[in-house]
């Protein structure tokens, strides 16, 4: 029998770890943009997001093949198997028979199914010409904590082919590394602390960023409230601010009530921590 290659187990817990981290966090986002589906008006729109949707449904089917074969890595390393062959009567390899499969071969596998989700999710978040403000994370903290795990997985894997002499391999991963930078970069929406406009100068406080990731706040909150720092000081009605958004009257006439309520609007409508002016000398 061929002994096992040892192997770091910490790689391999760190990996499988980062995985369900990722599969679990994908829950959150893939709700949410299932009732903004729901929610939205216009069918073009709509089909962008079930779109996103449909990304989002696919990166979670690798991720779970992702953790099976990880598991079934650790079994076969747990139970030593390795490539094994039958054996002729002297005892010889005997190769008419099936091959046992080789973990190693395996470990490569999972690496490139981490490629091929962070491909599923740099496809949900690609800029549509007549929606580009669509291709943000609705959910930015569990889609950020999706993308730190699928680097901490990835990372684990390389490391876990370097203690195996197989550093060419885990080398061909480095530049997916980078591209989870990018898409993190673009797709976890940021607030600008100061942002100048062509013709009035605006300052948006960081709280008010604190406040819109928050619990209670959804995507129409927040789409309606950037729309809102936009305008300055005077706020449409309702039924402008739908037909801009393309969004149902009613579901802004209840974002507007919840902004509100949390403290995100004034009574008369504008934004609170937002500065409109002249840009200070």
């Amino acid at each position: 029998m061929t002994e096992p290659h040892p192997a770091d187990d910490d790689n391999l817990h760190a990996a499988a770890a980062a995985l369900v981290t990722a599969f679990e966090n994908l829950g959150p986002e893939h709700q949410a943009l299932v009732t903004e589906e729901k929610e939205t008006a216009a069918k073009e729109r709509q089909g962008t997001v079930r779109r996103m949707i449909q990304s989002v449904v696919e990166a979670s089917r690798i991720l779970v093949n992702a953790m099976e074969l990880l598991a079934e890595i650790y079994g076969m390393q747990a139970l030593g198997i390795r490539y094994q062959m039958a054996k002729d009567a002297d005892g010889r390899d005997y190769s008419p028979l099936l091959t046992t499969g080789n973990p190693n071969e395996k470990l490569y596998d999972t690496a490139l199914l981490i490629r091929v989700i962070i491909q599923r999710l740099g496809e949900a978040y690609e800029p549509t010409k007549k929606y580009p403000a669509l291709a943000v994370a609705r959910k930015p903290q569990a889609v950020g904590t999706v993308l730190s795990s699928l680097r901490t997985a990835l990372t684990s894997l390389s490391a876990e082919m370097s203690a195996r002499d197989l550093a060419e391999d885990a080398a061909e991963f480095d530049p997916d590394l980078t591209i989870l930078d990018e898409l993190e970069s673009r797709v976890i929406p940021t607030v600008p602390i100061q942002t100048v406009w062509p013709s009035q100068y605006r300052a948006v406080a960081t709280e008010l960023y604190d406040k819109l990731l928050s619990m209670g706040i959804g995507s129409t909150e927040r789409e309606v409230t950037f729309w809102l720092i936009c305008q300055g000081n005077a706020r449409p009605e309702p039924g402008v601010i739908a037909g801009q958004l393309d969004l149902k009257k009613g579901r802004v006439e209840e974002a507007l009530e919840k902004l509100t309520s949390l403290g995100v609007l004034r009574d008369d409508g504008t934004v609170v921590g937002v500065y409109h002016g002249p840009a200070p000398t």
